[in-house]
């Protein structure tokens, strides 16, 4: 007769770590041309380097890249702020908002599903004069990671100390925090930003799997797309992602 203690496999811990997000600042900020430019203002190519790394390497997981880019409408009026996200030279996607008067724009392109040697860009251009932008920061963070080759079921999955990121420091910066989503199989359990014991959690993977969860911007909300802040006070006002940084589980070999 099999027991189900011989059926686990042994405690670990998977600790996670996030490289800190490279950021750039211009001493004199550039004026936003009228038309779309021809060279993108932003540009990152994916290095080994940007990746996060982990005491315990999940068999599964997604990479998702953001950039933020910040600038300023210094006009008495309203302002289209176009941008469009690139990889590899081919558009992802394009858009644009209408930013107030003598305001801040953040915006944060979410490239979900990248990988090491991928050409990142944004390009941003506005429908009038009298636009900047001043502020560039770029990070790599891990969703949908799950720790073997089948789906999983893991007893228990004790998922602790998430932690925001990016943590921006240049210009005056002001971020968000965004929850973390956990699933069991395709549904969801909870969104947290603090710890979460389960006494049973299938982890998914593979295709549309999920993992011990997701990330919020890059994953949940906005893959491969942007979405936007707006401050009359902050540059870069933008929103950060609660990451695992330690998960403690056993996976129950069926």
């Amino acid at each position: 007769m099999t027991r189900v203690r011989d059926m686990l496999g042994p405690q670990k811990t998977l600790t996670t770590t996030i490289q800190s997000p490279q950021e750039t600042l211009l001493g004199t900020p550039e004026a936003l041309p009228t038309s779309e430019p021809a060279t993108p203002q932003i540009s990152y190519t994916v290095a080994s380097g940007d990746l996060p790394t982990f005491t315990v390497q999940p068999v599964s997981k997604k990479w998702v890249a953001l950039i933020h880019a910040a600038g300023k409408n210094t006009t008495a009026g309203s302002v289209a702020v176009n941008w469009r996200m690139k990889k590899n030279g081919s558009s992802v996607i394009t858009g644009g908002w209408s930013i107030a008067a003598n305001t801040f724009y953040t915006y944060i392109s979410c490239f979900y599903d990248i990988a090491v040697g991928d050409v990142l860009e944004v390009a941003l251009w506005a429908g009038a004069s009298g636009c900047n932008w001043d502020y560039k920061a770029y990070q790599v963070q891990p969703t949908r990671m799950a720790p073997k080759l089948r789906d999983p079921i893991l007893i228990p999955s004790n998922i602790t100390a998430l932690v925001a990121h990016p943590t921006l420091t240049l210009g005056n910066p002001s971020g968000t925090n965004s929850s973390f989503a956990i699933y069991h199989g395709d549904t969801l359990t909870a969104s947290i930003s603090g710890t979460i014991n389960l006494p049973c959690q299938v982890a998914k993977i593979g295709g549309s799997g999920l993992g011990w969860g997701r990330i919020c911007y890059g994953d949940q909300y906005t893959p491969n797309n942007a979405t936007y802040r707006t401050s009359t006070t902050y540059r870069p006002y933008y929103y950060k992602n609660f990451i695992p940084t330690t998960i403690v589980f056993r996976v129950l070999y069926i």
